[in-house]
């Protein structure tokens, strides 16, 4: 039981704290060491684990959750190689805004920093950095919900993507006092607040779509991301300006709507004089 008494809390129940706290109820990946129980302790704390057979497919499903619901899809995998088979996935979703956390067991600091030769010695952080919008190490147990924190808003804030969150192994059997823990703990809240244009700039792209002699509309990932289906099909017939859905853009609108322009892109896109991408 790792030594731990009535009155603390270890890494392990910080963790899955802080998931539950920020409404991820869900974690795709592939359990090994040194995240085996961190995974047995998720499933046991209600949390829905979905197990793959290779963590770049795992790493990819929790990219596209995180595209469907607007919460971080999480991709949980083991040290090394673990970690470099979903960092594909990482950089999959920073390229593509998809809101992606890719949490990884690794080494010990100490023995990796001085080339020790630990158990899967790697430099994780330094070798995801590159492939996401952040990425963070926790080394100790009271920063766990600072950490998770971080990790959810710089996924989700400005342009989505993916980040990198490492947790060495060391970090899970830590324990603080259990009050402390429980205010350690960061609720993140609004970290993509929606921001209103001004109102000088707004007139001026409708004075030029109204000066427009070939206007055209492209639906891009944007308008499937914030799931503006409605808004945006009023727009459209209300202007009857024509439309191209780009590939993450299908289904917003059926490309039998009268105004699509899907089948003539070749065409329309050229002869535009006037674009409103959305």
């Amino acid at each position: 039981m790792n030594g731990q008494s009535q009155g603390e809390i270890d890494g392990f129940q910080l963790i899955i704290d802080a998931l539950k706290l920020n409404g991820i109820d869900t974690i795709f990946g592939l359990p090994g060491i040194p995240i085996t129980d961190l995974t047995r302790k998720l499933q046991r704390a209600g949390l829905r684990v979905i197990s793959f057979r290779h963590e770049q497919n795992a790493g990819y499903a929790a990219s596209i959750a995180g595209f469907m619901t607007q919460k971080p899809g999480v991709c949980l995998t083991v040290s090394a190689p673990g970690f470099l088979n979903g960092l594909t996935a990482l950089a999959n979703a920073t390229t593509n805004c998809f809101p992606m956390i890719l949490i990884s067991g690794s080494s010990e600091r100490e023995i990796v920093d001085l080339q020790q030769g630990d158990y899967e010695e790697m430099d994780q952080v330094a070798i995801a950095r590159p492939h996401a919008k952040a990425a963070f190490r926790v080394l100790h147990a009271e920063d766990i919900g600072v950490g998770m924190a971080r990790a959810i808003r710089a996924a989700l804030s400005g342009r989505p993507g993916g980040v990198y969150l490492d947790l060495p192994a060391k970090l899970f059997p830590q324990t603080i006092d259990a009050e402390l823990g429980r205010k350690s703990l960061i609720k993140v809240v609004d970290p993509a607040p929606r921001q209103i244009p001004a109102p000088d700039a707004v007139q001026r792209a409708l004075e030029l779509l109204k000066s427009a002699k070939r206007p055209l509309i492209i639906l891009g990932k944007g308008a499937a991301y914030a799931q503006a289906d409605a808004d945006i099909r009023a727009l459209v017939e209300k202007t009857g300006i024509p439309y191209v859905p780009m590939s993450m853009a299908k289904g917003l609108l059926p490309d039998t709507h009268e105004q699509s322009a899907a089948a003539a892109r070749s065409y329309v896109l050229p002869e535009a004089d006037v674009v409103l991408l959305i």
